[in-house]
């Protein structure tokens, strides 16, 4: 029974109850029967065409307020939500209650821009919400709502503009309505209703859908603002970790370097060189690793880094092989010292020092236990190498931290040896992860 003939009906009881407590004095009778409007004085009996008015009029009220009823409750949770899936499952649910279609999806654009992806939805098919796509072209009607920015209502028994998809098909969907979810940064995808049964949806309809697919959109900008600031600080925290270590590792190996160059140098001139050139070494790998983004460097490059400010050139007296391998901040500062100390040495008595001379550096890996294992051979040729004078020579700062800072700092270890045209060098330890 219609809703405004039951109430006709309740009212002429409470119209017959009346007649009864007046008959036996009530004097507030009168003003009851003037609050109901009852027994004679009803204007509109079931069935007339006022009562069927009024009815349609008292359900599109009660549809009304229940459509803006859902909104206020999407909008609170919009507020405290931060999941972006939790909040699209939740608005599905909320407007398949609202206007009482038990089919509803949101469709999310994927980077291709060729499809859409059914990202959240209620009463599908196990394995649909999540995994199925829809054309994202104007061959649907999810697809020509994003093509047009416009609502698109569709009759799947007569439509024509474009082909029904098969997802729909398989759920006995007959009719559908699409609203475009906008974006700050461009749609985000498609709010869609389908009914099992044939449905005309109104304007009304249309603006609520639309109202609520804003709202809906405004909270997805809001959510992945949030995301994106809170990646920030994540970022933030770690840069400011990695900016705290490095200065740690610089400060350590400064005051190796200063120690050991004092220990070794003959007079305060021998050892502000020394020291200089060294700290050089270092602020040259530091402003390497101090390039935005950057935590780590390769082998070629503190290599080329180097030997290029000893004047050595690529291709001329200069020969590099090996694999693009990355270290961490801390061994490449190392490892560029390492590498500086030798193209010193080149410099001062081997390879460099004569136009014959020749540096060839190669490097390797093999997997180790828990970390990458690397190996460096650094070969120098066409230079004569006098025996007796290395055995009366004396051993500097450049000896020092080859052989001993390498195991204590690297965890590795430095092999020499001297043949007859130039040094063999081989550097062996294992990169951090």
């Amino acid at each position: 029974m219609p809703w405004c003939a039951k109430r006709h009906e309740i009212l002429n009881v409470v119209g017959r109850v009346c007649d009864n407590l007046g008959s036996q004095g009530h004097p507030q009778i009168s003003t009851l029967r003037s609050l109901f409007a009852i027994r004679g004085t009803e204007p509109y009996p079931p069935g007339s065409r006022m009562s069927r008015r009024t009815c349609h009029v008292n359900e599109a009220v009660e549809k009304l307020r229940k459509q803006v009823s859902t909104l206020a409750t999407f909008g609170g949770r919009a507020l405290r939500s931060s999941d972006v899936g939790e909040l699209l499952q939740k608005a599905t649910e909320l407007v398949s209650e609202a206007i009482e279609v038990d089919l509803v999806k949101v469709l999310e654009i994927l980077p291709d821009g060729q499809n859409l992806l059914v990202r959240a939805g209620v009463n599908w098919k196990p394995g649909v919400v999540g995994h199925a796509t829809i054309p994202a072209d104007e061959g649907s009607p999810a697809g020509h709502a994003l093509r047009t920015d416009t609502p698109v209502i569709s009759d799947v028994s007569t439509e024509s503009r474009f082909k029904i998809p098969a997802l729909l098909l398989e759920h006995g969907v007959k009719s559908a309505v699409n609203v475009l979810i906008r974006g700050d940064r461009g749609p985000f995808g498609v709010l869609e209703v389908d009914s099992r049964q044939h449905r005309s949806f109104g304007q009304d309809d249309i603006d609520f859908l639309q109202n609520y697919a804003n709202l809906l959109a405004s909270a997805i900008d809001r959510v992945s603002k949030h995301q994106e600031l809170e990646d920030s600080i994540r970022r933030q925290e770690v840069l400011l970790h990695e900016l705290h270590h490095r200065v740690n590792n610089m400060l350590m190996t400064i005051s190796a370097v200063a120690r050991l160059t004092r220990s070794k140098s003959k007079n305060i001139d021998e050892f502000a060189k020394a020291l200089d050139d060294r700290l050089t070494a270092l602020a040259r790998s530091h402003a390497l690793l101090s390039q935005p983004g950057r935590t780590t460097a390769t082998i070629k490059e503190i290599l080329l880094q180097e030997l290029s400010a000893q004047g050595a050139v690529e291709g001329g007296n200069l020969f590099q092989e090996g694999p693009e391998i990355s270290v961490p901040s801390r061994q490449a500062q190392l490892l560029s010292m390492v590498f500086h100390e030798l193209a010193t040495n080149a410099v001062k008595h081997g390879a460099l020092s004569t136009k014959e001379g020749r540096v060839e550096v190669r490097w390797q890996t093999q997997a180790a236990t828990r970390a990458q294992h690397l190996r460096i051979l650094w070969r120098e040729r066409g230079v004569a190498i006098d025996q007796d004078k290395l055995k009366k020579g004396r051993r500097g700062f450049g000896s020092e931290i080859l052989e001993r800072s390498i195991p204590e700092m690297l965890h590795g270890s430095f092999d020499r040896t001297f043949h007859s045209d130039g040094i063999e060098c081989i550097l062996e330890f294992c990169v951090e992860s």
